[in-house]
C-alpha cells in the first residue's frame, strides 16, 4: 500500500478506436506470474498504421500471462524506446513490464513512430498529432481483437508517450476503448524554459552518430548528443550501470518535428480547446519530485505532494474522471531508471488493481 501523502483522488467515466495488426515470432518465456499458473510468453507483434498517404508499421513486444484479462499498452518518452519499460539490468527491479506480467497483467511495450524497430516516416511527418494518431490506431486494432481478446485496455505513457496518451484518450474513436490512463514523468505543463537550455540545444542530427546514421531517413532526425542523454535523470538517484545503458541501449532517435510541436500540447491543453476534457475515465499522474522538465509552476505542475499534483490536473479532464497523484521523492524525469522505480511500480499497480483489475 502506498504511504496517504502519495495518493490522492478525485472523480470518473470511460472512452477510445483504429488499425490492423500482424503477430509475428513466437517466444521468450520471461518468467512466471504471481497470479498466473504457467509462465508469461512473450512475442513480437506489428501494426499497419497510416499517416495520410504514407503507411508502415509500428511494433512492439507483447506478454501475456495465462488468463490476462487486462492489458496495458506501454508508450515510452522522446528519444527513448520500449525498452524503457523492460530494462536489461536488474530487470527484478526495473522491468515494468516484468511486474506487470508477474501481476497478472498483459503488457504491450511499443517502439512509437520514429523510434526502435517501427516505422520511420519523414520527419516533417513525425509530429505530436501523429503520434496521437498512430498510437489511437494501436489501441483501435487491440480493442478489435488483434492481439488476442482483452476485455480492459490501460494507456501507460512516460514524457512525450503521457502527451501521446493525453491525445489518445481525448480522441472519442481509440479514447473509448480505454479504461484507464497512467500519465507518468509527464502534465499538462511543460517548463519549456528548462528543456530549452537542458535539452534542446543538445540534440545532434543522427546521421552524424554512427550509432544511429543508418536508421535516420533525414537530418531532421535526431538523438541526444553523448553524455546529454543522463539529463533526463537524477543521477545522485541512480545506478551507475543505468547512467551508462541511458546513455547506450536506452537511447534512440526523435525528430524536430516532434520538439517543435510540443507546441500543440500547450495550445490544445492549455486553452480553452482542452483537448483532454471529454476524459471521463481514471487517470493517474505520477512524477518525480525533482523532475525540472515538468514540475515547478508556474510554467509547470505543482508537484510538492500527490495531492497538489492531482489538483493541478483536474481541470484538464471530464467532470467523471477520477484524478490520483503520486510524486515519487528525490527523483527525476525518468523514474524508471532511478532506484525508486519500485516505488512507481507499486503505485501503478495498485491504481489499475482499484479502476480495473487484474
Amino acid at each position: 500500500m502506498l504511504p496517504s501523502l502519495f495518493r490522492r483522488r478525485l472523480g470518473r467515466r470511460a472512452l477510445g478506436s483504429a488499425a490492423v495488426v500482424a503477430a509475428t515470432l513466437a517466444a521468450a518465456v520471461v518468467g512466471a506470474g504471481s497470479a498466473a499458473a504457467a509462465p508469461t510468453q512473450c512475442r513480437e507483434v506489428s501494426f499497419p498504421v497510416r499517416l495520410a498517404a504514407l503507411s508502415g508499421s509500428i511494433h512492439g513486444t507483447l506478454c501475456a500471462p495465462p488468463e490476462a484479462r487486462t492489458l496495458q499498452i506501454l508508450v515510452h518518452g522522446h528519444s527513448y524506446n520500449r525498452s524503457y519499460w523492460d530494462s536489461p539490468y536488474e530487470p527484478e527491479r526495473y522491468s515494468y513490464v516484468r511486474r506487470a506480467t508477474e501481476h497478472g497483467y498483459a503488457t504491450l511495450a511499443i517502439d512509437r513512430i520514429g523510434t526502435g524497430t517501427s516505422w520511420r516516416p519523414p520527419s516533417v511527418a513525425t509530429t505530436l498529432d501523429a503520434n496521437v494518431d498512430t498510437v489511437g490506431q494501436v489501441v483501435e486494432a487491440v480493442a478489435r481483437g488483434e492481439v488476442g481478446g482483452f476485455e480492459h485496455l490501460v494507456l501507460v505513457g512516460h514524457s512525450y508517450g503521457t502527451l501521446t496518451a493525453y491525445g489518445v484518450a481525448g480522441d472519442p474513436r481509440a479514447g473509448r476503448h480505454l479504461d484507464a490512463v497512467v500519465a507518468t514523468g509527464g502534465s499538462h505543463g511543460i517548463d519549456y524554459a528548462y528543456a530549452g537550455l537542458a535539452y534542446f540545444p543538445f540534440v545532434r542530427p543522427a546521421v552524424t552518430d554512427p550509432a544511429f546514421a543508418d536508421r535516420a531517413p533525414d537530418p531532421a532526425y535526431v538523438v541526444a548528443a553523448p553524455g546529454k542523454h543522463n539529463v533526463f535523470v537524477n543521477a545522485a538517484n541512480t545506478d551507475p550501470a543505468l547512467l551508462e545503458l541511458n546513455e547506450g541501449a536506452l537511447k534512440d532517435t526523435g525528430t524536430l518535428e516532434e520538439l517543435a510541436t510540443l507546441g500543440t500540447h500547450t495550445v490544445q491543453n492549455l486553452t480553452p480547446l482542452r483537448s483532454s476534457a471529454p476524459v471521463n475515465i481514471p487517470i493517474l499522474a505520477i512524477n518525480g519530485a525533482e523532475d525540472p522538465f515538468f514540475c515547478g509552476p508556474p510554467l509547470a505542475a505543482d508537484c510538492s505532494s500527490g495531492e497538489a499534483l492531482a489538483r493541478y490536473e483536474r481541470p484538464f479532464f471530464g467532470p467523471d474522471a477520477q484524478v490520483e497523484g503520486v510524486v515519487l521523492p528525490g527523483t527525476g524525469h525518468g523514474f524508471a531508471i532511478e532506484r525508486t522505480a519500485p516505488i512507481a511500480y507499486d503505485a501503478m499497480l495498485d491504481f489499475v488493481d482499484r479502476h480495473v483489475g487484474v
